[in-house]
């Protein structure tokens, strides 16, 4: 099934960064965050870690999303509600 979206969800998010390492590998071969198009922010207010993903920069791996895979935690599912973004943050 081709994924035509993903919903993060920071409550969900540990910070293991398997999301970062999934998505460098796919696109450039290698196991580098500083190459994925997901960079992990600290929320201010909480001081919990929580992936942004670059969404011009993301096409979601053709449909098959490496960072949904990877994720150990759930914190980035499959959207199943349509809808014109791409990528959507749960709040």
């Amino acid at each position: 099934m081709r994924i035509e979206g993903i919903v993060i969800i920071p409550s969900m998010c540990r910070g293991c960064r398997s999301c970062q390492l999934a998505c460098s590998y796919v696109r450039h071969g290698v196991f580098n965050p500083a190459k994925s198009v997901i960079v992990m922010d600290r929320e201010v207010e909480t001081d919990h870690t929580v992936p942004v993903i670059l969404p011009l920069s993301c096409d979601l791996c053709g449909g098959n999303p490496a960072c949904l895979r990877a994720c150990p935690y759930g914190a980035i599912v499959a959207n199943t509600e349509h809808t014109s973004y791409k990528i959507l943050v749960q709040t």
